[in-house]
């Protein structure tokens, strides 16, 4: 069951909002928690089936885990729990995420068969996993109140932030689960959530997938070598991978804010940055939070030397790497962003300012240079993309102009050709309109009829615009 489809729209999120609120109205209260895990399982196993085991499974040995450190119990024994905890779920997380693709390495050299190392990866468990982590880390140091299985349950799979986050911390969740004023309907928080996922649906089924058939048939068809074409796979790729994710955690965000639960903000318009730094800073914010406090800060951060501040940046973005995927070019993909990182963290000593608008351009046109890591198949394939970027051996097709759309000499005129209006709407978004958090602010601050009909009919061309459900690019996380 996918955010943007009917199902969930017209069928799921109401069922489950009247019984969660019927449940809390007869003061039903732990009811209603258990309530809503199992329409969570429900959405998990809606997937698959075979997920909502193994989901189970990590939350029984996690708390399990957990409590073990309210026992009286010598600091190296917890000392001992907590790394083989961290190394448990480490080794769950590669089974199910890339033993598979090891294996499938493997049978290309002839080594094994492929099809005997078959291994079922549910989605979104690198998300539900670090989160997990950063609780049994929080438990061991203490810093963590002593909470219920159910509350514990409902923590890591409430269905909003439960796919593909945003990474929440048990600090800023459970609370909000037991508070009572959250057990009753809250209009305010009705319109926000509405608006919110409204802005998300948006995102995603006109503008993210409007994307993905041109980005589809050029790496497919592996049609790198004209000069535009490939500049416009460039922007394309980083523009569906924004619209497409950010429009997940609005969807999730506006969702959680139906039932009183406010999620934190996982986009900071990253594309507005002026610096790799910046960047980071507004992408992904969650998990940019948990690899800065659960693999940066305890490797010592900027506090042992200028030297091992930058050896901790460039471990710190190795791992985002191996997390975006156990490839090369994935790999590579941290580790350029790593060093890029510590070049600004050089650049800034030298305290030479740059206009505004010049830095953020320079910024974005990096990112589109380095979004060919994380496109092409292989390293051959990101090579002849980059060389056709500079010129190297591009050629210089001319672009038609057909029915509001770029169209490019090749064989099948339909399957590659963008639509002008989304993708001028797409830059203009990102590098000048506001974002989904102030423009929630807005919405709600002006209380405007107008601005509600505006939404409703964005709610319905949104709705309409459903052709299928397609799945979301961070599913395989």
């Amino acid at each position: 069951m996918l955010f943007n489809s009917i199902e969930y729209i017209f069928m799921f999120v109401p069922i489950v909002f009247i019984g969660y609120f019927l449940l809390n109205k007869f003061k039903l209260y732990e009811t209603s928690k258990v309530f809503l895990i199992l329409a969570s399982l429900y959405f998990y196993g809606s997937y698959k089936i075979e997920y909502v085991g193994i989901i189970v499974l990590t939350i029984l040995l996690n708390y399990a885990i957990s409590k073990s450190f309210q026992k009286d119990i010598s600091l190296p024994w917890k000392k001992t729990i907590l790394v083989s905890g961290i190394v448990a779920n480490i080794l769950i997380l590669y089974c199910f995420r890339y033993f598979s693709f090891v294996m499938e390495t493997l049978s290309k050299l002839s080594i094994c068969p492929v099809d005997t190392f078959k291994i079922l990866m549910p989605i979104g468990i690198s998300f539900f996993m670090l989160q997990q982590i950063s609780y049994i880390v929080d438990c061991y140091k203490q810093t963590v109140k002593t909470y219920t299985f159910v509350d514990y349950t409902l923590f890591v799979c409430f269905f909003p932030q439960l796919i593909m986050g945003p990474i929440v911390r048990h600090q800023e969740m459970i609370p909000q689960f037991n508070n009572i004023k959250n057990k009753v309907l809250n209009q305010n928080n009705i319109f926000i959530g509405l608006f919110i996922f409204t802005v998300g649906l948006l995102k995603k089924v006109v503008i993210a997938d409007e994307f993905t058939p041109f980005i589809n048939y050029v790496t497919d068809s592996q049609v790198y070598g004209n000069f535009y074409i490939s500049w416009l796979l460039g922007l394309t790729k980083i523009l569906q991978g924004y619209f497409d994710f950010s429009g997940y955690c609005d969807m999730a965000m506006g969702s959680a804010f139906l039932f009183n639960i406010s999620l934190p903000w996982n986009f900071n318009s990253p594309y507005k940055a002026t610096s790799i730094i910046d960047y980071w800073k507004r992408w992904n914010k969650t998990l940019m939070r948990f690899l800065q406090d659960y693999v940066y800060k305890p490797l010592g951060g900027d506090k042992l030397g200028e030297k091992r501040d930058f050896i901790n940046v460039m471990i710190t973005f190795f791992v985002y790497g191996c997390w975006q995927g156990m490839t090369i070019p994935n790999i590579l993909y941290g580790v350029i962003n790593g060093i890029l990182v510590c070049v600004n963290k050089l650049w800034a000593k030298l305290k030479i300012e740059i206009p505004r608008p010049i830095s953020i351009g320079m910024t974005f046109v990096t990112l589109i240079f380095l979004s060919t890591l994380i496109m092409a198949r292989n390293l051959g394939d990101t090579a002849r993309l980059l060389k056709s970027m500079v010129g190297i051996g591009a050629s210089f097709e001319p672009i038609s102009i057909l029915d509001w759309k770029f169209v490019f000499e090749v064989k099948d005129f339909t399957a590659l050709s963008i639509s002008i209006p989304i993708l001028v709407l797409a830059v203009a978004c990102v590098l000048f309109l506001k974002n989904s958090s102030e423009l929630s602010r807005i919405y709600v601050k002006a209380n405007n009829i107008i601005y509600t009909c505006i939404l409703a009919i964005v709610f319905v061309f949104s709705v309409l615009s459903i052709t299928k459900s397609t799945e979301f690019l961070y599913f395989i996380f």
